[in-house]
C-alpha cells in the first residue's frame, strides 16, 4: 500500500470519527433538550408541553452549534496570542454567550410571541447564558480532558506493546542465529550449554551437538533469553529445569532430558532469584 492510499485511508478513518462524534453530541444536546422541555424551568409550566420542549430542543441545538464553532475557531484563532488554553475558552466562551444572548431573545420572540427590547432584555438575559454557557463548556472540557487522558493511555498501551514486540523479536533472532549454528537434526527446544575446553555443548531436546565457539558469546547470544548460568561452565534454559536437587553439600538442576546442572556457590543467589525449587 502506497502513502498516498495510507493517507486516504487515515483521512476516511477521520472524517468518520468526526461524524460520529458529531451525530453523538447532537443526539446528546437533543436529550438535554428534551429533558429540560419535560421540566418546564423558568415558569414554563404554563404553556403547552410540547412547545416547552420544542423550545428547549431549538435553543440547546442552537447553543450547541453556536458554542463548539466559536471554541474551535478561539483555538484557532487566539492560540497564537494566548499561551492560556483557560483564557482562549473564556475569550470564546463569552463571544458565544454574546451571540447566544440574540439567538434567545429571538427564540422567545418566535415561540411565545413575547414583544422583545434587545437593548434592554439583552443585558438581562446575557448573564443567565453566560453561567450557563460557561457550566456546559466547562463539562464539555472535563469531558475532553477524560478522552485526552484516555487516548494517552491506549497511545502508551499500544506503544508498550510494540517495545514489547520489537523485543521479542530482537530475543527471537538472537536465538535464531544461535540456534541456527546447529546442524537441522538437532535444532529443537533448547535445554542447557556446558563449556568443553574450547568448545561448547548444545543440549537439546533432539540430543547434543559441540561447537566451536567461546562460552562468553554464546552467553551475550542468549543474554535476552529466559535462562541463567549456573556455574561457571554451565548455563540452563529456565523452561527446561524441572526441579532442584540437593547431594549433601552439591546442589544440582534438574533438566528435561534427566541431566544434572551443577549450580555453584557463585550462582546459588540467581538460582533462588529464578525462584526455582
Amino acid at each position: 500500500m502506497t502513502n498516498r492510499e495510507i493517507n486516504q485511508k487515515n483521512q476516511q478513518i477521520n472524517r468518520r470519527v468526526r461524524k460520529s462524534s458529531l451525530i453523538n453530541d447532537i443526539v446528546t444536546v437533543s436529550v438535554v433538550g428534551l429533558i429540560l422541555g419535560f421540566l418546564s424551568p423558568f415558569g414554563m409550566a404554563e404553556i403547552p408541553l410540547q412547545w416547552s420542549i420544542a423550545y428547549w430542543l431549538v435553543t440547546c441545538l442552537s447553543g450547541y452549534f453556536i458554542y463548539m464553532p466559536c471554541g474551535h475557531l478561539g483555538e484557532l484563532l487566539l492560540s497564537k496570542w494566548l499561551s492560556m488554553h483557560w483564557l482562549r475558552v473564556a475569550i470564546s466562551t463569552s463571544i458565544a454567550s454574546v451571540l447566544m444572548s440574540f439567538v434567545v431573545l429571538l427564540l422567545v420572540n418566535l415561540f411565545f410571541n413575547v414583544p422583545i427590547s434587545y437593548g434592554e432584555d439583552f443585558f438581562k438575559v446575557l448573564p443567565k447564558v453566560i453561567v450557563i454557557g460557561g457550566l456546559l463548556t466547562f463539562i464539555g472540557m472535563v469531558k475532553d480532558y477524560i478522552k485526552y487522558q484516555n487516548d494517552k493511555l491506549v497511545q502508551s498501551e499500544k506503544l508498550i506493546d510494540e517495545q514489547k514486540t520489537q523485543a521479542s523479536a530482537k530475543i527471537d533472532q538472537k536465538f535464531e542465529t544461535f540456534m541456527a549454528l546447529l546442524p537441522v537434526e538437532k535444532r529443537g527446544e533448547l535445554f542447557c550449554l556446558e563449556m568443553s575446553d574450547h568448545y561448547l555443548k548444545v543440549y537439546t531436546d533432539k540430543g547434543h551437538h559441540l561447537l566451536l565457539m567461546r562460552f562468553k558469546d554464546a552467553l551475550e547470544m542468549l543474554a535476552d533469553f529466559q535462562g541463567l548460568q549456573t556455574h561457571r561452565s554451565w548455563w540452563v534454559s529456565l523452561s527446561a529445569v524441572t526441579k532442584l536437587e540437593k547431594d549433601g553439600r552439591k546442589v544440582f538442576l534438574l533438566v528435561n532430558n534427566e541431566l544434572q546442572v551443577p549450580v555453584s556457590r557463585t550462582y546459588m543467589d540467581a538460582v533462588k532469584a529464578a525462584n526455582i525449587h
